[in-house]
């Protein structure tokens, strides 16, 4: 069993952040910022991996004056491979066969050196892949230190707010 791997670079045009910046006049001043790991499990599509990897790219890559985010490799790599960083959280596309459909997935574990509130164990991300890295019917889930699951950003600010053993930081 093998899968699809693809890196990508993200970068930030600092410039554009600028009052007076005119795109295509203004001096640029891009600055790399990282990127994102997706993986395409159980991937057979031997023949076809050219178009598949062309597909994917008019759906994860986007280029405007302030931002951009394009492929830098991409490798078939066996089922079992290391493809990125243990603090990193690559997203998991599944394209369906019939409609042509494609969605990510992406589960971020906070539980080790995470970066969100420490109740918060894991989240959860899904989404409809659109063109231009565009996403539709994105779907976002919380897995609480108490089991719980949690629904979007609303019910998250609402499970914080009813907990009696949470002291949230006042607001000036």
């Amino acid at each position: 069993m093998q899968k699809l791997v693809i890196q990508t670079q993200y970068r930030e045009n600092y410039a554009a952040h600028n009052e007076d910046f005119v795109p295509g006049v203004s001096e640029d001043h891009w600055k790399f910022k990282g990127g994102t790991t997706y993986v395409v499990p159980n991937f057979k599509d031997y023949v076809n991996v050219l178009k598949v990897v062309k597909d994917l790219e008019k759906l994860i890559c986007f280029s405007n004056p302030a931002s951009e985010e394009f492929i830098l490799t991409w490798s078939i790599v066996p089922h079992a491979e290391k493809v990125c960083e243990e603090w990193e959280s690559p997203v998991q596309i599944s394209i369906e066969s019939f409609s042509g459909k494609t969605t990510a997935l992406r589960v971020i574990d906070n539980r080790k050196d995470g970066w969100m509130r420490k109740e918060i164990l894991e989240q959860t991300e899904s989404w409809t892949m659109m063109n231009e890295s565009e996403r539709k019917d994105y779907r976002t889930t919380f897995l609480m230190e108490d089991g719980d699951i949690v629904e979007g950003q609303a019910g998250l600010r609402e499970w914080i707010g009813s907990r009696d053993d949470i002291v949230l930081p006042e607001v000036s």
